[in-house]
């Protein structure tokens, strides 16, 4: 019996993506996470690659705010 079957018995009749939903917060939105699982890990590293590209480039292109 699992750590998560201790505390809810049901979740052993859950598939493995719907135990994961089971854990997050209300106030996280799931539809994200769901998207993300469908990709490839591959997929996943080259979003992510991309956006700390992004992230990079705009503190470069950052202007100071005028006093």
């Amino acid at each position: 019996m699992s750590a998560m079957s201790a505390v809810d018995p049901s979740v052993d009749d859950l598939t493995w993506d719907q135990r994961i939903f089971a854990l997050i917060d209300p106030g996280v939105d799931g539809t994200l996470i769901a998207e993300n699982l469908r990709r490839t890990p591959t997929e996943r590293l080259a979003r992510m690659q991309d956006m700390a590209r992004f992230l990079e480039e705009a503190r470069r292109d950052r202007h100071p705010a005028a006093p």
